[in-house]
């Protein structure tokens, strides 16, 4: 690997019922038959939560909630990010079990320029930024539906209280499962395509002592639907939660541990897919890559109510990321270069990235508005490298003077700060909220890369940045549950990783002369307008939005034509736009024959994103005013019905993906090929049983159908050129119909 380069949905009515007694075996080996319980011995579900669309009606930006019955009703292979695609503007790719490869775009925007939050701690990586696939961490996740029982949406550069580093557009935060007052737990298991297989347990110790406390363990294994792809992936998550002071004082803390392992596929000439099958990959014997990563978030924090009017919380938090990736190459497979091919056949490449840091918080209410501030300190250390050998396994021989088997062997630290404050002022009975807002953020970065294959000399790059980033919003309730909203902001991304390592040890044509070359790029910069409309009543939600998001000073590595000398500046723009809808409604069925509540929901989008500016540049490629971006679709619709009933549940749910263009594998500049729309359909089936048998009070049976009807797609494709100068697609499949089945035992 080269440092330097780096709807409207299908309505199905479907009827499930299951009436066949159950049966157990007692302690003396009697069969004795469970005894069921009522289904609608249970309270009703409010209004509220049976809403298959949650927007908060009053909200001064553009929000809204996936919930925990979608979670739940979700195929037991799904990822953290894949649930995400279910709301506007949000489009992902998923390409083998265990989220390896995810590729996300958060109204057009990559994964990297808009942040991920758990609790409010920053996800994202302080020097690449990314959250998934970023810095070739091809199989690198910490978030599982594990650890997780609802997900905040907040589109745009949102309030300063929510968003983090890098919300250029928007803002993602999973909310922790928390422990119950009541004593329970649930063990479960499941077995689908691809040779899938999971098993699950958790346990609530409900309040014993004043503290709560909820400990879960999930084991999933698959071997995809590629060859030379399959994956294992263990995650644990624990959370206590301990009132004091008859609840004037808590102190809470979460702990996630995710550890994976696998191969990973590869991007694979579609010639190749078409002769040998849609699942092929390189021989083994050719290209062969092996990846494990372990990753661990610890959060505690306490909160305080200090006076009537005042609240404070301070939480701490750390985390690290590990992964390796092992891999072997020859270099060809006939007229196709491969991967990691540099010299020698065998590689090991590493990333490493600790952090820990301090969030506290406050929250001053008053009579007319409430005043939140807060800050956040990060503190990281990164380490980077990749090393090359003629045998395996690799044995790490980095050497000073440059002469051992490291391509390169990088330390990097960061420090990441920002302070807010904020002002919700109601007025008019609570119907008029204006936010004014403003978030202070900067960074100081010291980056060094020992002597290795790409360094001649040591490299030193350091830099500082920073930032006052303004917002203010406003709603207007018009009528009772109409509302509307307008919000302004700016923000900002501190320049990653790969503005650092671009300008060390190159030589300078003109002299002969080996020099570091220091970055001068500036964070990149985004100025956000939206406005929307949203009605909520009950189980009926509507709302509407149009956004626009100026990208102004993009990070672009520049060669100067003379020196040959290459350094990461700021250049082109970047223009945004586009219109968002949510529409859901949950209803009594209106025939007195069929029994039960139906659901339906559309969530859509329509995203223009294009280059605002010209330029041509031999290391970056050629783009023209007005030229669309790659892998970003025009249309997003996902929609879907249900039917509920006792414990019965039937959901079928549609994803519509629109036409995208397809990117240069080397440039990541948008070619004139593209990928044509596609749909895919989900069905779900689930049935909650309550019994008496022992500890089990109840039993969930699912069964989830992906892809319903074997759509074929391509999760990732772009085009690249061969050892003879000919262009090619090359892709990765997307999943066919796939089948799960799953039980579940709750106590």
């Amino acid at each position: 690997m080269s440092k330097k380069i780096l709807v409207l949905g299908t309505a199905i009515s479907t009827a499930w019922l299951m009436a066949a007694p159950a049966y157990a075996q007692d302690a003396s080996g009697n069969v004795t038959q469970i005894q069921g319980i009522s289904k609608s011995a249970g309270g009703q579900m409010t209004a509220q939560a049976k809403a298959p669309v949650k927007i908060p009606l009053k909200a001064t930006y553009t929000q809204s909630v996936i919930s925990k019955a979608v979670i739940e009703h979700a195929a037991p292979n799904t990822t953290a990010q894949e649930l995400l695609a279910r709301e506007p503007s949000i489009y992902v790719t998923n390409n083998g079990p265990g989220g390896v490869n995810q590729n996300i775009t958060f109204r057009a925007f990559a994964d990297g320029e808009f942040s991920e939050t758990f609790d409010g701690i920053p996800l994202n990586d302080p020097f690449n930024a990314g959250t998934v696939s970023a810095a070739d961490n091809d199989n690198n996740t910490l978030v599982t539906r594990n650890d997780f029982d609802q997900i905040d949406i907040y589109r745009g550069i949102n309030n300063p209280a929510t968003n983090s580093y890098n919300s250029l557009g928007g803002t993602i935060n999973f909310d922790s499962i928390k422990p119950s007052d009541k004593a329970g737990g649930e063990v479960g298991g499941d077995y689908g395509s691809f040779d899938s297989t999971g098993w699950h347990a958790t346990v609530n110790t409900g309040m014993i002592g004043g503290v709560k406390q909820i400990v879960s363990f999930a084991r999933d294994t698959g071997k995809g639907w590629t060859q030379q792809d399959n994956n294992a992936t263990s995650n644990l998550y624990y959370a206590f939660d301990a009132p004091l002071d008859n609840g004037a004082t808590n102190i809470y803390g979460t702990f996630i541990y995710n550890q994976s392992a696998g191969q990973v596929n590869q991007l694979t000439p579609v010639d190749l897919l078409y002769k040998n099958g849609e699942s092929y990959q390189y021989p083994t014997s050719f290209y062969d890559k092996q990846n494990n990563s372990t990753n661990f978030l610890y959060i505690i924090g306490v909160t305080q109510q200090v006076t009537p009017l005042l609240s404070v919380d301070v939480k701490s938090f750390a985390g690290e990321n590990d992964y390796i990736r092992n891999s072997f190459s020859v270099g060809s497979f006939g007229v196709y270069a491969l991967p990691d091919a540099s010299h020698r056949p065998y590689h090991l490449y590493g990333y490493y990235n600790a952090t820990m840091g301090i969030q506290p918080s406050g929250t001053l209410t008053l009579p007319f508005n409430t005043i939140q501030f807060g800050a956040n300190l990060t503190f990281g250390h990164e380490h980077s490298r990749e090393y090359f050998s003629r045998t395996s396994p690799v044995i790490p021989n980095p050497q000073l003077d440059g002469s051992g088997n490291d391509f390169w062997n990088e330390h990097m630290l960061r420090t990441e700060g920002s302070v807010f404050v904020q002002d919700t002022i109601s007025l008019d009975n609570d119907r008029l909220k204006i936010i004014p807002g403003a978030k202070y953020l900067w960074a100081e970065t010291k980056n060094h890369d020992d002597p290795a294959y790409y360094y001649a000399i040591p490299g030193n790059v350091s830099n500082y940045a920073h930032y006052l980033s303004p917002t203010i919003s406003a709603s207007y309730e018009i009528l009772t549950g109409l509302d509307a909203y307008a919000a302004y902001g700016q923000n900002i991304k501190f320049p990653d990783i790969t503005a650092y390592y671009n300008g060390d040890s190159q030589t300078n044509n003109l002299t002969g002369q080996i020099v570091n070359v220091p970055t001068s790029a500036q964070p990149e910069h985004v100025v956000d307008y939206e406005a929307g409309l949203r009605y909520v009543a009950g189980s009926l939600a509507i709302a509407g939005d149009y956004y626009r998001e100026n990208f102004d000073n993009t990070f672009n590595t520049v060669t100067d034509p003379n020196t040959g000398l290459s350094k990461t500046t700021n250049g082109g723009r970047q223009f945004y736009q586009g219109v968002e809808a949510q529409i859901g409604d949950s209803i009594a069925s209106p025939l007195s024959a069929v029994p039960g509540d139906f659901a339906g929901y559309i969530n859509a989008a329509y995203n223009h994103a294009v280059y605002a500016s010209s330029f041509n540049d031999p290391n970056a490629g050629s783009v023209t005013n007005g030229q669309p971006l790659g892998n970003v679709p025009q249309y997003l619709v996902s929609s879907g019905v249900s039917w509920t009933h006792e414990g019965y549940f039937v959901g079928v749910d549609t994803h519509y993906i629109g036409k995208q263009y397809i990117n240069n594998a080397y440039t990541n500049i948008a070619t004139s090929s593209s990928q044509g729309g596609y749909f895919l359909t989900n069905l779900t089936l689930a049935d909650s049983v309550p019994v008496k048998l022992g500890a089990v009070n109840a039993l969930k049976f699912s069964l989830n159908i992906d892809n319903l009807f074997s759509v074929h797609y391509y999760t990732q494709s772009d085009i690249n050129t061969d050892n003879n100068g000919n262009p090619y697609l090359e892709a990765i499949i997307g999943a066919p119909r796939a089948v799960y089945g799953a039980v579940t035992a709750k106590f």
